[in-house]
């Protein structure tokens, strides 16, 4: 399957920590399965992907 999907996490939505509540809760309220999927940090001007 991942050679042929893009067996990625589809539609990523970027929001402040204080509103990722809010957004999740109104996404849910439309019947999106919606989760965290990580967080945006300063860093070293390089990517980790975990």
């Amino acid at each position: 399957m991942f050679n042929t999907f893009n067996m990625g996490v589809g539609m990523a939505v970027i929001v402040s920590p204080e509103t990722a509540d809010a957004a999740l809760s109104a996404l849910k309220a439309e019947g999106i399965d919606a989760y965290v999927c990580g967080e945006i940090v300063a860093g070293e001007e390089k990517v980790a992907l975990c």
